[in-house]
Parts: C-alpha cells; sequence; structure tokens
C-alpha cells in the first residue's frame, strides 16, 4: 500500500467559487435584460464568473 498524503482542500474556497459564480451570473442576467447600456457592469460580472471558476479550480486542484 501506499502512503499517499491526502490533498489539503480549503473549503472556503468552495463556497466563495460557488457564490462567486452564482453572483456573477445573476448580475449577467439582470444587466441583459434590461434596456439600460452598462459596459463596467458586464465587466465586473464577468470578472466575478472569472474569479467563481478560479476558485473552484484552486478547490478541485488542492492549491
Amino acid at each position: 500500500m501506499e502512503n499517499s498524503i491526502p490533498k489539503n482542500r480549503n473549503i472556503w474556497h468552495l463556497v466563495l467559487g460557488i457564490l462567486f459564480f452564482l453572483y456573477g451570473c445573476y448580475k449577467l442576467y439582470t444587466l441583459t435584460t434590461t434596456q439600460e447600456e452598462n459596459t463596467f457592469g458586464y465587466v465586473i460580472a464577468v470578472g466575478f464568473i472569472a474569479f467563481g471558476i478560479y476558485d473552484l479550480y484552486k478547490y478541485y486542484k488542492g492549491i
């Protein structure tokens, strides 16, 4: 048998990744359903989605 050390997975990466991803999706949805053009809002929403995906990646890779 191998003596492998389990990876240390920080649960906060999972929780924050899910929250950032869902919040970014919600903001992107609300921006696309309104008539108002808000370019900065789109950038922030996509940033939240990207950061959420990055946090989920960190959780699953054990970084």
